[in-house]
């Protein structure tokens, strides 16, 4: 048994853990367990966080103010465009990384944004299918120019 740190670079996380599964799936790796290294699941971290710290203050706590981290606002955007989109109807390349590295790369159409769950109901406009996705499962997403 090893332990290795080991450093892939590509455009996107899921990507790079696409890369990382494909040099480890081979027949002498017997086993491996991957313990940290993709950033997927930060909007859930941010939104249990938050939720925290108002808990905290509302118990009477006075600590100062803290800053807003820089992705907080980020994870904001991400949530109104994914309503916005879903309100306009717009057609989205959505690129999804399930469990193992599956990566999925579809047309699709949001049907419904759950905040409190963090879900995406999509539906895939090629194959005429919805599908439930997790919020930190996406990977990127591109809206479609509507001419």
């Amino acid at each position: 048994m090893f332990t290795v740190e080991i450093l892939i670079e590509d455009a996107t996380n899921g990507l790079a853990m696409e890369k990382l599964l494909h040099l480890l799936n081979v027949d002498t790796v017997k086993d491996y367990q991957i313990l940290k290294g993709i950033d997927l699941g930060k909007l859930i971290a941010l939104n249990t966080n938050a939720g925290k710290q108002a808990s905290s203050q509302a118990a009477g706590k006075t600590a100062p103010p803290a800053a807003k981290p820089p992705s907080a606002d980020s994870a904001h955007d991400i949530m109104h465009q994914l309503e916005s989109f879903k309100a306009n109807n717009t057609l989205i390349r959505l690129t999804v990384v399930k469990a193992q590295g599956i990566k999925l790369n579809l047309p699709c159409r949001i049907l419904n944004f759950d905040r409190d769950n963090q879900n995406v109901t999509v539906y895939h406009v090629d194959e005429k299918k919805v599908y439930l996705f997790k919020l930190n499962e996406i990977d990127d997403y591109v809206a479609f120019d509507q001419k």
